[in-house]
């Protein structure tokens, strides 16, 4: 397989044109529907829980302006910086994801054989299907790569910068070091490329997963649905039989908890079926509210382990 070839003019103007389309672009991760949505989301929340009107901005914006503002910069440099990475790694991150689909054709073949070169077009159901095994196998390795930068010393010493605010907002999603956000989107689009190989080797031919404007159409829904309220102040939570399928926005928020017994729960991006499955729910109680930020002295330590035997929820 002969490696993509690069030109870093190329790669920069795509860049520039990403960052023109930050509003409007739905790959977007601020398209502006989802911006409205959440939004909508936070206003209808604080009504719903008896808030007067003049209390909503205070409901759905950061209380500590002070370090709102003394940490946006880093938020920004940090959001700048992932949008770059996609583009001047675009050819290696094409090859990860390669092999990944050869991964997923690979593990099946025995079962489905090869590719068929005269089968037809997969119909919409395969074409579904591509999209949420490629949402589900990416999650999963998001989930993985997450919890390794908890567990290991010195890739704590990277995330640490995802913790340490002391206010979330949206933008927080995407503060982390370059080096560690390599190896998350790495991890995603070689999942990714596993789903699609699996689909592939059961449809018999090249399969791409269904979109919507260019977008997965399972991953625009996750992104639609909540998705800029997991970083924030906003506690949205979920029924408690959905919060096992689901990261809710509450669950997403205790991880950000300096509370010890909080700490190694709910790595999820957006399947808690994870978290559930490999013992590491906690399901906060609906007038549960949390202090983010690190514990004084925790910016040079691992976070306290805590014990999967726990209860999940409490």
């Amino acid at each position: 397989m002969p490696f993509p070839e690069y030109d870093l003019e190329e790669a920069l103007s795509g860049w520039g044109n990403a960052l023109a389309g930050t509003l409007t672009d739905p790959v977007s991760p601020f398209w502006w529907p989802s911006l409205l949505l959440a939004g909508a989301a936070g206003i209808v929340i604080a009504v719903v829980a008896r808030m007067r009107l003049a209390d909503i901005p205070r409901r759905i914006t950061p209380e500590q302006r002070r370090a709102f503002w003394r940490e946006l910069p880093v938020d920004l440099a940090c959001w700048l910086a992932s949008t770059a990475l996609p583009f001047l790694l675009g050819p290696l991150l094409l090859l990860i994801s390669w092999g990944g689909m050869l991964a997923g054709m690979l593990l099946l073949r025995p079962v489905f054989g090869g590719l068929a070169a005269d089968a037809p077009p997969p119909g919409p159901a395969m074409l579904f299907l591509a999209a949420v095994l490629a949402f589900v196998c990416g999650d999963f390795m998001l989930y993985w790569s997450h919890r390794l930068f908890h567990r290991v010393p010195l890739l704590w010493r990277a995330h640490r910068l995802h913790h340490a605010p002391a206010v979330l907002t949206p933008i927080t999603a995407f503060r982390f070091w370059p080096q560690e956000h390599v190896v998350h989107l790495s991890g995603n689009v070689f999942g990714q490329g596993f789903g699609l190989g699996l689909c592939m080797a059961m449809a018999g031919t090249r399969v791409s997963p269904l979109t919507v404007l260019g977008v997965n159409v399972v991953a625009m829904a996750w992104g639609l649905a909540f998705a800029h309220l997991r970083h924030s102040h906003v506690p949205l939570g979920f029924p408690r039989w959905l919060s096992f399928v689901l990261v809710s926005p509450h669950m997403h928020q205790a991880h950000h908890s300096t509370d010890v017994a909080h700490h190694d729960r709910n790595f999820a991006t957006g399947l808690a079926l994870w978290d559930w499955l490999f013992g590491t729910l906690y399901i906060p109680r609906r007038e549960e509210r949390f202090r983010f930020g690190l514990r004084e002295g925790e910016a040079v330590t691992v976070p306290a382990q805590v014990s999967p035997a726990e209860p999940a929820a409490r």
